[in-house]
């Protein structure tokens, strides 16, 4: 007699459905090597349902065969703990998975060996088996660099994997249950019915909003630099005029504008290859000025814009002063030439009277004019009460 119950049933069709759905997915996005690991998972997981329904029901299943099915669902375990890891761009160490994956199965070998009670031996895979779920859990909830919704669902559906893993984990430690099959493993299916949905549907979630988001993010970044173009420059500033709202960020916010001098010189004169090199080399030099939580952003052409949250005129001067002298004291190496390079910036601070970060770009951009017509190559301050002032020049 074999496991053929509704359960057993309903987890081998659903993960072989499962299984062709995500292949789409995989096959969308040949380069992300999260799904490959999930799909390692969803196989493993499909397999070991389908061997399970040749265990029977009142006895214990030969060693090759228990070892087998255990392994595979070892590995679906394991694949999508790993799979989370490089989700969230974490290393993962083969030689670790192999370690997690294989020792529980050479303990349970030594058990049956040495034919210690059924109970114990099925303790130990199933403790081997909440492990993984609980650290898929941790890597998902632990603080990562960007916050997404969806893994919160699978989150939730591997704490239910984990709950149910580990009560019958303690049920067979203290022989509150028989380690007959049917009572080992229906708390994990009564589960699984639920859970594997939330599970693999999860993971297309997760693929779809991460792609979502490169896209996003192509299309506020500057593809010569890296840094915000203006597209991404609007969506910070809508982000720190709410900040400024609620004083999250400080009343008190800075804007610098910075202007390469004599670009269409350097242009005519090295070509526009060399230019694009002069563009790449300041926006080098400038993600090493600003801060952390600074937003950098190339405004358009040679010129670049940086919201300073938080900051006030004299700090900006600060960080502005520290771009020049950066820009100025190291030459542009391209096409076998040394380009000496200078810039003219201009700040502006938008204060607690009601001026719009907007409003500061245009001051800021007034007090950049103001240092192109003084003869570049030095700081001018904006403000709102006085004529624009000259903070600094090389001379």
């Amino acid at each position: 007699m074999h496991m053929t119950d509704d359960a057993l049933l309903t987890a081998t069709l659903s993960r072989a459905a499962f299984l062709l759905v995500f292949l789409t997915v995989v096959l969308s996005q040949l380069h992300e090597r999260f799904l490959w690991h999930w799909l390692s998972a969803l196989i493993g997981s499909s397999l070991g349902t389908a061997l399970m329904a040749q265990f029977p029901v009142d006895g214990e299943p030969g060693l090759a065969l228990g070892l087998a099915t255990y392994l595979l669902f070892m590995i679906s375990l394991i694949g999508s703990w790993s799979g989370v890891r490089l989700f969230y761009r974490r290393r993962v160490d083969p030689r670790l998975l192999g370690a997690i994956i294989l020792l529980p199965l050479l303990i349970y070998t030594v058990l049956d060996l040495f034919q210690v009670a059924l109970n114990y031996r099925r303790f130990v895979i199933t403790l081997a088996c909440t492990l993984p779920a609980c650290l898929t859990v941790f890597e998902i909830l632990r603080p990562a660099s960007e916050r997404l919704f969806s893994p919160i669902v699978v989150a939730l559906a591997f704490i239910a994997y984990a709950v149910a893993l580990a009560g019958t984990g303690v049920a067979l430690l203290l022989n509150l249950t028989p380690p007959t099959q049917e009572a080992v493993n229906y708390p994990s299916f009564a589960v699984d019915r639920v859970a594997s949905i939330l599970v693999y549907f999860g993971y297309i979630a997760m693929a779809g909003e991460r792609a979502n988001r490169a896209l996003r993010q192509q299309a506020e970044t500057d593809q010569l630099t890296g840094l915000a173009n203006r597209h991404g420059a609007q969506r910070a500033l809508n982000r720190l005029e709410a900040a400024r709202t609620t004083g999250a960020e400080g009343v008190r916010t800075s804007v610098l504008l910075a202007d390469v001098d004599h670009f269409k010189r350097i242009n005519d004169t090295y070509g526009h290859e060399v230019g694009d090199s002069v563009i790449v080399a300041v926006a080098a030099r400038l993600r090493g000025a600003v801060r952390d939580g600074d937003v950098a952003v190339r405004w358009g052409g040679e010129e670049f814009l940086v919201l300073l949250p938080a900051t006030d005129a004299t700090a900006a001067q600060v960080i502005a002063e520290r771009l020049r002298d950066a820009v100025i004291h190291t030459p542009v190496h391209a096409d076998g030439h040394d380009i000496p390079v200078t810039l003219s910036i201009g700040i502006a601070e938008a204060t607690s009277e009601g001026e719009t970060l907007s409003a500061a770009i245009v001051s800021a951009d007034r007090a950049l004019y103001r240092a192109k017509r003084q003869g570049r190559d030095r700081v001018c301050l904006d403000t709102t009460q006085s004529d624009e002032i000259t903070i600094s020049s090389a001379s």
